[in-house]
């Protein structure tokens, strides 16, 4: 029972998670830390890095936002090291809380840093 409850939490989260990256794509609302405080969030330029990412314009969409597509770049090389592994082994390497827990420190040192004057270079800057 409880694998099949499981199957379902994870089918509805994927379902949720499509839904709201369908409604970034077609809406594309406002940051509210951009409205409401006037900081660049650590996602700030995220949607815009997925667009220029979907027109295969690279440089462009790590200009956007270069931590998150330095992470993106790295989930996806894990995400199929995961597959390979489970495919040929079975087993892999689970990402272990200590791991999580420095990318949300370098996720909240990136939202610092680009808010600092001088560091302009870090906010989202268009260059085409």
């Amino acid at each position: 029972m409880k694998t099949l409850i499981s199957k379902h939490f994870k089918l509805l989260l994927v379902i949720a998670i499509l839904l709201n990256i369908l409604y970034i794509f077609i809406f594309q609302p406002a940051c509210p830390w951009k409205k409401n405080f006037n900081i660049e969030c650590a996602g700030c330029g995220l949607t815009r890095m997925f667009i220029s990412l979907y027109k295969l314009d690279i440089y462009q969409a790590f200009r956007y936002n270069p931590l998150m597509f330095c992470l993106l770049v790295i989930f996806i090389i894990y995400g199929l090291y995961i597959l390979i592994c489970k495919i040929i082994h079975k087993k892999y390497y689970k990402i272990k809380e200590k791991e999580m827990w420095i990318i949300l420190v370098l996720v909240i040192l990136f939202m610092i840093l680009r808010n600092i004057p001088g560091l302009e270079y870090l906010k989202p800057t268009v260059v085409r």
